[in-house]
């Protein structure tokens, strides 16, 4: 329950609304608990040569109190209620823009569908509780504090009768509702599976039908729809149990009181107005009781719930701005240096991914990094825009330290355009504009940017040039078209520094030179940082970095490398025999 107190700053931002809805759960049960009163005095007025107006003034009473009790039970749920549905707004868009600032780590060992699962179903389960939980929890108490005030008034004796059942309604509450959390907890994490395998087949659905795989991902989705499905039937069977006890105690509890209560009218220490009004506050009191087990369902759901959510809003990113921090100057102008630099992944400690790496990328220069699959290179790019921090040396930006530079004005001056592709299903001009956060005109710099990732006459190709709709990831798009919208949308707020993580490996080489070109004439004063594995891609480069197992082996000019004869010269021997073989066949 701990775990709930969270949601503290929510319920106190919205206290006027909440206290309202208190104050009409209040006036509900005022007026609910007095209008048994009048239905008392009119059937005692019928016992005994009556006049029709006292009759008819008690049903008008009871008539009135009712429609009150009504009218405020209305104005319950429109503060209450629609109180919890403002938090469950605001708990989505904390919960949204914390994800915003999480690192690339957190990413790395959580899943999508798991985040998507806490983002829905478990916000779902909190605003059950911040509801209908609240709600009727002090509507419960309010309820059975009026009714067991009014019982005392007619007869203490059977009173205490009456709540005999009330120690057993607590420890069934007690040791079910442990049973309840415990199975709730497991039903959740069932879900967060089934919606993390969905969004994963979803996302490589291409994939299993290429494989044929359709049958084996049915059989696994099965497997775990079951599991979930055999939880929430022995989640309800105990829920069905529990409601079942609760509505045995109370009918029991009435057994004595018409018993009890029949001997006191025989005696005339009551009447049967009395025992009448005794029996419907006995009844008035059975939902109170039994929503005891639906209210501590929904508790016990939400604590399972929000002690997951607990989990997120407490993960913390690796990488943050600090106090001390101050923005680059206007004139930024995209040096780069690397001193001692060395890198490990979180959790993979003992193997460093780069090692004492030194070297100086002056502004403007168009620089190359190559090596074997697993040398660093990606590792290497990634700390520059503080993807990552290394464990030891310094990355600097302009002569900065890049852990004196806040993340948003860093970033701001970097282009970068990873191995992995992106578009969003939007327009091909928003997808370009998508980092661009200046006035300026719209459509210039778009066209600018996709002339010179070579995308313009292909999406004049298109029937809506660029009002194009794109497909979920860019169905509708090549993998060349989608590596060069990702160019031209870092490329469309015109950086300082341009990093390209073996962005051009999907494009032929005639269009990779022709981006090459309009880089080398467009963006002269860009500095640009390039990873490749085609030597044609690199050759033209000011100076090429060849990185091996985590360290610079070598560096140079094309010409000055092929003069070395060694890592780089074998690399661009490998590839002419590859290109020979390929033109042959």
């Amino acid at each position: 329950m701990k775990n709930l107190l969270r949601l503290k700053k929510y319920l106190l931002r919205y206290k006027r609304k909440m206290l309202y809805g208190i104050v009409c759960i209040i006036l509900t049960n005022i007026f609910a608990v007095f209008a048994p009163r009048f239905i008392g005095n009119a059937i005692d007025v019928l016992e005994s040569p009556f006049v029709m107006s006292d009759v008819l003034k008690n049903v008008g009473l009871y008539i009135l109190f009712a429609a009150l009790g009504s009218i405020f039970l209305f104005l319950v749920r429109q503060n209450i209620i629609v109180a919890s549905r403002i938090i469950e707004f605001d708990l989505k868009n904390d919960y949204y823009a914390h994800l915003q600032t999480l690192s690339r780590n957190f990413y790395n060992k959580t899943s999508t569908g798991e985040l998507i699962a806490r983002g829905t179903n478990d916000l779902n389960a909190v605003r059950d509780f911040l509801g209908p939980g609240i709600m009727y929890s002090i509507n419960t108490f309010f309820r059975l504090f009026f009714a067991v005030i009014a019982m005392l008034t007619i007869s203490p004796n059977l009173t205490l009768l009456a709540l005999l059942p009330a120690p057993f309604f607590s420890y069934a509450v007690y040791r079910i509702g442990k049973s309840i959390q415990k199975r709730t907890k497991s039903i959740q994490e069932s879900y967060a599976d089934i919606t993390a395998l969905l969004q994963e087949n979803i996302s490589g659905i291409r994939v299993i039908r290429n494989y044929t795989r359709e049958s084996h991902e049915t059989e696994k989705f099965e497997k775990i729809n079951q599991t979930y499905f055999r939880k929430n039937i022995s989640l309800a069977k105990l829920q069905a149990l529990f409601f079942a006890i609760l509505t045995a105690l109370l009918a029991l509890s009435l057994i004595p009181v018409i018993w009890v209560g029949g001997i006191n009218v025989v005696n005339g220490t009551m009447t049967i107005g009395d025992i009448a009004q005794f029996v419907i506050y006995v009844s008035m009191l059975s939902w109170p009781i039994i929503s005891i087990g639906w209210v501590t369902n929904i508790i016990q759901k939400a604590s399972s719930a929000q002690t997951r959510l607990n989990e997120i809003f407490d993960a913390k990113p690796d990488i943050t701005d600090s106090l001390a921090m101050e923005d680059l100057p206007e004139n930024v102008r995209g040096r780069i240096e690397f001193r001692n630099v060395s890198f490990h992944y979180p959790g993979n400690e003992e193997q460093d991914v780069l090692s004492n790496i030194s070297f100086t990328i002056e502004p403007g220069s168009k620089v190359a990094i190559v090596g074997a699959t697993g040398s660093g290179k990606t590792s290497l790019v990634n700390l520059i825009p503080r993807l990552y921090d290394p464990q030891s040396g310094t990355v600097l930006f302009d002569g900065r330290d890049i852990r004196t530079i806040p993340l948003a004005n860093l970033r701001q001056h970097i282009g970068f355009v990873p191995q992995t592709n992106f578009v969003f299903s939007d327009t091909i001009a928003n997808n370009i504009d998508y980092g661009v956060t200046t006035n300026s005109d719209h459509l210039d710099h778009i066209i600018e940017a996709s002339r010179i990732a070579n995308l313009y006459d292909d999406i004049m190709d298109f029937p809506d040039g660029f009002e194009t709709m794109l497909g979920e990831k860019g169905i509708n798009l090549s993998g060349g078209q989608k590596q060069r919208t990702c160019i031209a949308r870092a490329l469309a707020w015109k950086p300082e520094l341009l990093i390209l993580d073996d962005a051009l490996s999907a494009v032929d080489t005639s269009t990779e030179a022709g981006i090459f070109e309009a880089l080398l004439e467009k963006l002269p004063h860009t500095t640009l940082l390039l990873i490749s594995h085609r030597i044609s891609t690199v050759k033209n480069c000011d100076r090429i970095i060849v990185l091996q197992n985590g360290g610079i082996a070598e560096t140079g000019s094309h010409e000055e490398l092929l003069a070395k004869e060694n890592i780089y010269a074998e690399l661009y021997t490998q590839q002419l025999l590859e290109d020979e073989i390929q033109s042959i066949n």
